[in-house]
């Protein structure tokens, strides 16, 4: 279907894309749900993160704990 004019010396001899990999961070908030909530807020002030990034606080089992979690991941190429 497609004709190949390049001569053959003009060919790379092989195309390899770079290494890239990604290294996680997870900050976990354990606490009442208002210092959380707090928490999340004075980040998100700082330009740390986005709030969308957090979960949503849920109910640990003890009394009056919850917990939210958020993930960052950044990417690292190397060699």
């Amino acid at each position: 279907m497609f004709l190949d004019n390049t001569p053959e010396g003009d060919r790379p001899d092989s195309f390899a894309l770079p290494s890239y990999r990604q290294e996680t961070l997870r900050h976990i908030l354990l606490g009442d749900y208002g210092a959380i909530v707090d928490g999340i807020s004075h980040l998100v002030s700082l330009g740390y993160c986005d709030r969308f990034a957090w979960s949503e606080p849920i109910p640990t089992g003890r009394s009056g704990e919850y917990i939210s979690v958020m993930t960052r991941r950044r990417g690292v190429t190397r060699p």
